[in-house]
């Protein structure tokens, strides 16, 4: 029997960086939280980006760019950056950073965020009065926000002393609150006034930030099928249940609506904006299907016909998972014997591996910790009783003044032997230094 593996206190392999703002309308993008992160490392975004994809074993196409990836976004590529950062940094919950709690009732497809990033410089003054780093906020990244919240202010993406575009992106090192082009900081007072923002855009953008606010303490993740129950009673009491009024009322096709409440379509969030505009809700009670205390504005009451509405079939509920359970569970999977890895483990517990990074990113990382010293200490077994063979075999071949690699290698060795051997290559080229130096050695003794 394998006794269990006693492993040493861990340690994050990339600094343990505090997010900015958490439970506040003002807080930090995942963007921001990256650039923040190779700065602390004095490293370039494209490094850590590398890094980060190697030690999570995530496949980079040659083009990569770490800023078209959506990292804040709704997207798989922001689950995926996301959970891996938790678990190197030892950070829990940076989906959060992200609009990620409300990617099944906001629909994925358009584009949701900016392409160039945008900023408020009054945010950025400020957060250098009050001696806080400046940081880029999650409600920034939205499409729909085109002023501040806070300040009212329209967002700017150009630098106010080069005037220069793309100034969060195009550079290896990004500063947050400094312009990549020119460096200068891009929250400094400026003597052309601050244009002030329209009612409605001001209303959105509060909108938006208080959604980003809400889902640092939401209990569940947002239900689609509460929210299209939810958009069904207010269709029911403001349009009379008619799809077609509800759609005109919109901007929208009465076949978009059908594809909400008969197929699997979800709202856009320009959409979901305008239904909570027009009902009377704020986005977030949308969102999460809370009509609790919500009753019809007056000026939007039409006739209420006695239509029934067609029937919809039930669809499953979005599953809701215990995280005290499963943590419990992977306490009991740490005493196991044998370690196992953590694809397995997420395999067992019906959860994704990203999940479990962002979650329980202690126990989670605890058992990729002691999966990463098994695996090490087998291999290590393997290549003591076969390490002998090896060598054997590659002094045949370097005799008969062949090139030391896995095709000769391959002809003088079971298929078995062979795939029991952990990056061949690798230790091939052990094998042959340490011979030549071995030669060399002897060679060096001869003639001395």
């Amino acid at each position: 029997m394998i006794t269990p593996l006693q492993v040493s206190p861990l340690r994050s392999s990339l600094h343990a960086l505090a997010p900015m703002g958490l439970g506040t309308p003002d807080v930090e993008s995942l963007v921001s939280y990256y650039c923040r992160l190779a700065v602390s490392h004095a490293t370039t975004t494209d490094e850590l980006g590398r890094f980060v994809a190697q030690a999570m074993r995530l496949e980079l196409a040659p083009e990569f760019d770490w800023h078209a990836r959506q990292l804040s976004g709704l997207r798989d590529a922001a689950m995926s950056w996301s959970s891996a950062l938790s678990a190197l940094t030892g950070v829990a919950g940076l989906d959060g950073l992200t609009f990620l709690p409300w990617r099944e009732v906001i629909a994925q497809n358009g584009r949701s965020l900016v392409a160039s990033g945008q900023y408020c410089p009054l945010c950025f003054a400020e957060d250098l009065q009050q001696a806080r780093k400046p940081y880029f906020r999650l409600a920034w990244e939205s499409s729909q926000s085109t002023v501040c919240h806070r300040h009212g202010t329209q967002l700017r993406q150009q630098c106010p002393s080069c005037a220069r575009t793309n100034i969060r992106h195009a550079a290896a090192v990004v500063v947050p609150g400094w312009c990549t082009k020119c460096g200068e900081f891009l929250g400094r007072a400026i003597e052309d006034p601050i244009p002030q923002a329209d009612v409605g855009a001001l209303w959105k953008a509060r909108q938006i930030a208080q959604l980003v606010a809400a889902q640092h303490s939401l209990t569940t993740q947002p239900c689609r099928a509460s929210m299209l129950r939810a958009v069904e009673q207010i269709m029911a009491a403001m349009d009379g249940g008619q799809a077609a009024a509800f759609a005109r009322r919109h901007g929208l096709g009465k076949s978009t609506v059908h594809h909400w409440l008969k197929g699997p379509g979800t709202p856009k969030l320009d959409v979901s904006l305008s239904i909570a505009l027009h009902s009377g809700l704020s986005l977030v009670h949308l969102l999460t299907g809370d009509l609790s205390n919500w009753t019809p504005p007056t000026c939007n009451a039409q006739l209420a016909l006695p239509l029934e509405l067609p029937a919809r079939p039930d669809r499953a509920p979005a599953r809701q998972l215990d995280w005290g359970d499963i943590e419990q569970q992977l306490q009991a999977i740490l005493q196991l014997p044998e370690p196992i890895p953590v694809l397995e483990v997420a395999r067992r517990l019906d959860v994704e591996a990203r999940q479990l990074y962002l979650r329980a990113n202690r126990l989670t990382r605890e058992l990729g910790a002691r999966w990463v010293s098994y695996a090490r200490s087998r291999r290590d077994l393997r290549l003591a009783v076969i390490g002998p063979h090896l060598e054997a075999i590659a002094r045949d071949v370097l005799a008969e003044g062949k090139s030391l690699n896995r095709r000769e290698v391959a002809k003088r060795i079971s298929p078995e032997m062979l795939a029991s051997v952990p990056r061949l290559d690798a230790v091939l080229k052990d094998v042959q230094v340490r011979m030549l130096a071995e030669q060399g050695a002897c060679g060096s003794g001869t003639a001395h």
